[in-house]
């Protein structure tokens, strides 16, 4: 399912301010003190840029602020469709890595260096974290654009990342491939309700995306490693790619125990940032995971990310756009006011008349919610397509909001028609845990509910905010803290803790990763074969033993649904090994030369007519291109 593409942002980072900053700028800010990767200049005649497919145009031609209503991307763009004169040399391929992620820039150094062996340069860039997310999000990024993986429960549905990356008219395709085979297969699977039969398309998709070389897969991880106190507790559940102790998924929180009888039921949680809003709608990621805490999720995933039932209790599909939904019974919000289908039909009906953000990515194809039973706790949903996320997706995202609470809170608070303005001081829901005390930026209480249907058997967390990881560290090892939660620990950091008596260490599979897309559309990746020969430059294994210390996986597959997710195809190709002897061959076999002052590679000549055929071709043999045409073609 499609999500805004700044959710990726530091919680510091509200990413409204950057789809605002981003329509009206068209392009990147001015760098703390340079000027930028991308340097503005006089812009292009945008009427040469066409497209090998007029379905496309939508895209391109009509979001104020991007593609060719952008004089810096037309500008950058036309360089990089314009056929090169003979002897010219492949560009320097520009960078933009975030200050925030230094293992990043350690892992690229390394290649940058391995691709000097094979005639590639590479303008490499660090910048702020605000500044990465809005030359990405208006792609002016450069060549290649790297991407983690973050974990969260309606991430596990493939949709998110299908889509959002990789189909060719969603704006956040950062590479700008339009495979359109792919897209229909994507489109099919959007609209299957039948999870078998959506599961054999979602598979066929991937083995496109890693057949036609978009994506590299360049680490599955890091790890998930948590270490925390088990002299004091004990019943953690590892969930697969969350760890022991994600507010996210918070099987732990709600099973653990003292291990002493006279032990105080109180769990104390390192992190390294709380909260920006207590208002679900409009609170950025780390409200999002505690917020489902407080407020109980129609359904949720078990520890193999299996959807099991939630606040709902049941649900079933009567036909391809209509579901009945039956919520649980003997269900109360925090103020002891019982949950009924008029609650959950209040909030799906204000979520699809007013918001229009995070919910608003489950809640779009929605056409109505009808109380059917109010007996029986039975509601049904109607859609207006059919809608393969049905359980995935919309079922993970959606809450339930009392409605005896909320039905007058726009006119109350004078905030007009937008909830993402709503202000709480203590959000009531009816989820395992309630907010105490709260002190913004710095702690939070939430309070066991007794008579929640998940029952926790500890009393209460106490959520503390530790500025650095070495001061969560140190607590931990000093006894004052018993988990540290959203924070990626490597095995040297914890090396010392393991000396501890009453640590233990917990080690989970991951379903995370980190790509790289590149350009796509652009010279020189436009040629399949240069994207070959580029894969043999990425060194993976140092990446996965040494920068990340052994605590991930060198890739399987280039897919984004790494091994551990259950929407993985297990039958695709292994991703290219590194090879610079290889790539150097392939690059040769394909008509590329290197130049004889500095070696540096040169584009094949003008007048071969193999090169210039899978330039304009671009996808492998099979598959049909249907963006952007070289100038002239």
């Amino acid at each position: 399912m499609q999500q805004t593409p700044e959710q990726i942002a530091s919680p510091s980072v509200e990413r409204r301010q950057f789809l605002k900053l981003a329509a009206v700028t068209g392009g990147l800010m001015a760098a703390e003190g340079s000027q930028g990767l991308l340097p503005r200049a006089a812009a292009q005649d945008a009427s040469q840029i066409q497209l090998a497919n007029p379905a496309f145009r939508q895209l391109y031609a009509e979001q104020r602020g991007y593609y060719i209503q952008n004089p810096a991307w037309v500008r950058d763009t036309v360089a990089r469709l314009t056929w090169p004169a003979a002897g010219t040399k492949v560009p320097e391929l520009g960078v933009l890595i975030p200050t925030t992620q230094p293992a990043w820039l350690n892992a690229f150094r390394k290649w940058s260096r391995d691709g000097g062996q094979v005639g590639l340069r590479y303008t490499m860039q660090q910048v702020s974290q605000s500044r990465w997310l809005e030359a990405i999000v208006t792609h002016m990024h450069g060549d290649i654009q790297f991407h983690p993986a973050v974990a969260r429960p309606e991430r596990v549905d493939p949709s998110e990342w299908l889509i959002s990356r990789a189909y060719g008219k969603d704006r956040r395709n950062y590479g700008e491939w339009a495979n359109e085979e792919y897209d229909s297969l994507i489109d099919l699977q959007s609209a299957e309700s039948d999870p078998a039969k959506r599961l054999e398309q979602v598979r066929a998709a991937q083995k496109v995306l890693a057949e036609d070389r978009y994506i590299t897969q360049l680490g599955w991880g890091p790890g998930v490693i948590d270490p925390y106190n088990a002299e004091r507790w004990e019943g953690v559940v590892p969930v697969t790619g969350f760890g022991i102790c994600s507010f996210d998924m918070f099987q732990t929180y709600l099973g653990l125990k003292p291990r002493r009888a006279n032990q105080r039921r109180r769990v104390v949680v390192g992190t390294l940032s709380l909260v920006e809003t207590l208002n679900i709608i409009q609170a950025a990621n780390r409200f999002r995971s505690i917020g489902r805490m407080i407020y109980d999720r129609l359904a949720y995933l078990d520890k193999d990310l299996k959807v099991i039932p939630w606040a709902a209790e049941r649900w079933v599909r009567l036909d391809e756009l209509t579901y009945d939904v039956t919520l649980r019974a003997g269900m109360k919000f925090h103020d002891d006011r019982p949950v009924t289908v008029h609650d959950l039909k209040f909030t799906l009906d204000f979520l699809t008349r007013y918001d229009r953000g995070f919910f608003w990515t489950a809640n779009q194809y929605l056409a109505s919610t009808e109380i059917l039973s109010e007996g029986n706790r039975t509601v049904r949903l109607r859609f207006k397509q059919p809608y393969g996320q049905f359980e995935t997706y919309f079922l993970l995202l959606n809450v339930i909001f009392p409605k005896h609470l909320w039905e007058n809170i726009l006119q109350e608070q004078n905030v007009g028609d937008d909830p993402r303005a709503l202000r709480f001081e203590r959000p009531i829901g009816s989820g395992p845990f309630a907010i105490g005390r709260y002190q913004a930026d710095t702690q939070m209480q939430l309070i066991a509910r007794k008579d929640h249907f998940s029952r926790p058997s500890l009393d209460e967390i106490q959520v503390v905010v530790v500025p650095s990881t070495d001061g969560l560290l140190g607590r931990l090892q000093g006894g004052d803290l018993d988990f540290a939660e959203g924070v990626d620990f490597m095995p040297s950091q914890i090396a010392t803790l393991q000396r501890e008596r009453h640590i233990k260490v917990e080690r989970t599979t991951d379903i995370n990763w980190m790509h790289a897309v590149k350009r796509i559309s652009w010279l020189p990746w436009r040629d399949v074969e240069f994207r070959r020969a580029w894969s043999h430059t990425i060194d993976r294994e140092f990446l996965v033993r040494v920068v990340w210390e052994g605590s991930g996986r060198v890739p399987r597959a280039d897919t984004f649904l790494v091994d551990g997710n259950p929407w993985t195809n297990p039958d695709l190709p292994a991703p290219a090994g590194f090879d610079l002897a290889k790539a150097r061959e392939i690059l040769g076999d394909a008509g590329y030369s290197w130049a004889p002052d500095d070696q540096r590679l040169v584009y094949p000549r003008p007048d071969d007519a193999r090169w210039r055929e899978r330039v304009e071709r671009v996808c492998v043999p099979g598959y049909t291109w249907g963006g952007l045409k070289m100038i002239g073609s």
